[in-house]
């Protein structure tokens, strides 16, 4: 096939992202963005951002907060800058989906891989799911970091197979490193470059492997040291490890990452606060779901379907090893499922294009199955996108889906207390306290209101 050919592939879901993700740009400030942008000075000029670039966390995430938040662009400019994020992650998601398709074991000829990258790239760029890393501006840290991950990867694989050394010793450690600057899980990406091998990788013998893999090792080492010596980065580490046991938090991830996987194929439950999801048995349906999903991949491995032992490894290496070792504040969130999509995605495509494309004339289904596919998430996402078009409609989306979530019904209380709307306010936090009669959050602002 033609690169212009390839090009056209490409070009299908970085238009359909851009139609979809349109009416994102409505979309205000909200929740964490008052944290990390609207109240927090140190975004607010480059003056400041210096003074504490070296104290805070995340420094490469500021510095596009800073940036943003100093053009007279004003959330315009923040959504344009996710958008931009979010296509080129999308393109990157077309770009290893061929890579793995076309240099891997399992070697498709050049239309079948395309329409499986381009399939995989409209699910990973339309799905609803993504609107939280997206829509939501200080989703920005899981698009962002993702974007320099896969940007990593994609020049490690380049530098393998063209034996490029400025890709493989120079351009891909840089991205890396760029990805532990926006957010610390990308420290992750070795083991996703040794997962990387291990699915699609030639068969180079372990000396040469380790050399090409040698600087990524170095420079994890460095910034272990780094993270552990920085005095922010060692108190945040120290307030993680402290939330909870190893089998509680266990048990609460597993939770968490089927829930998540709920939202794939449900994304009508997308909740921007489901609220705290207790730990599951050993013996629940979600315990099972992720037994599962890693039966999957050693079912990959057995019958040789690389792309299913490195979709399943992939997810569960993003969603769940770096979560169980280090616990989260809040064991869901949508846009943590950012970068372990595309390893859930990659399946789906290379499933959805296995299935049509074995048969004589089975591309002109595919056609309409992916179009079936577009418009559907491309709906859901466009839904989803009005729901950030102010505080109102986003906590009342969260109280609707989550009733018996107090801290919903308070940030809907505050929402409205903003507006004016004082009755609706008042409602809204004697809920909270019905639900808790020990949040004190509500109480507090409920005189607060009543003081008024």
């Amino acid at each position: 096939m033609t690169g212009e050919g390839r090009t056209r592939y490409a070009l299908v879901p970085l238009v359909a992202v851009v139609l979809a993700y349109l009416n994102s740009f409505q979309g205000v400030f909200q929740l964490d963005d008052y944290n990390v942008i609207v109240f927090n000075p140190a975004v607010h000029s480059w003056s400041a951002f210096w003074q504490d670039v070296f104290h805070g966390i995340r420094p490469l995430l500021k510095l596009t907060y800073t940036l943003n938040w100093s053009s007279p662009a004003g959330t315009f400019g923040f959504h344009a800058f996710n958008l931009a994020i979010h296509l080129t992650n999308t393109l990157l998601v077309f770009n290893l989906t061929a890579y793995f398709f076309r240099e891997g074991r399992e070697a498709m000829p050049a239309k079948r891989l395309y329409m499986t990258a381009c399939l995989t790239a409209l699910i990973f760029g339309l799905h609803p799911i993504q609107t939280e890393a997206v829509t939501y501006i200080s989703g920005r840290s899981a698009s962002l970091m993702s974007m320099f991950y896969l940007g990593s990867l994609a020049a490690y694989v380049k530098g393998t197979r063209e034996s490029g050394p400025v890709c493989l010793y120079l351009l891909s450690p840089l991205l890396f490193l760029l990805a532990v600057a926006t957010k610390e899980t990308g420290i992750t990406l070795p083991f996703a470059i040794v997962l990387w091998e291990a699915a699609a990788g030639r068969r180079v013998g372990f000396k040469r492997a380790l050399g090409n893999q040698s600087v990524h090792w170095m420079l994890l080492g460095v910034l272990a040291v780094a993270v552990l010596a920085h005095l922010r980065y060692r108190l945040f580490l120290l307030y993680s490890l402290n939330l909870r046991g190893f089998q509680e938090n266990l048990l609460g991830q597993i939770n968490g990452a089927a829930h998540l996987l709920s939202h794939v194929v449900m994304p009508g439950r997308l909740n921007v606060d489901p609220g705290t999801l207790p730990p599951v048995g050993w013996f629940s349906v979600q315990s099972l779901t992720l037994v599962c999903i890693a039966a999957l991949a050693a079912v990959g491995i057995w019958k040789k379907r690389y792309w299913l032992f490195f979709g399943t490894a992939w997810f569960l290496l993003h969603m769940m090893v770096i979560n169980v070792l280090i616990p989260r504040i809040d064991s869901v969130s949508d846009r943590h499922f950012y970068q372990a999509s595309w390893g859930i995605f990659l399946v789906a495509g290379a499933a959805i294009g296995w299935l049509f494309l074995r048969f004589p004339g089975g591309s002109r289904w595919l056609i309409t199955v992916v179009a079936t596919v577009s418009i559907l998430l491309g709906g859901y996402t466009v839904t989803r996108n009005c729901v950030y078009k102010s505080e109102i409609a986003l906590w009342e989306d969260t109280a609707r889906k989550s009733p018996q979530n107090p801290r919903a019904y308070n940030n809907l209380g505050y929402a409205y207390a903003l507006k004016g709307r004082k009755a609706d306010a008042r409602d809204a936090y004697r809920h909270a306290l019905e639900i808790d009669p020990a949040f004190e959050h509500a109480r507090n602002n409920l005189k607060m209101l009543d003081t008024q």
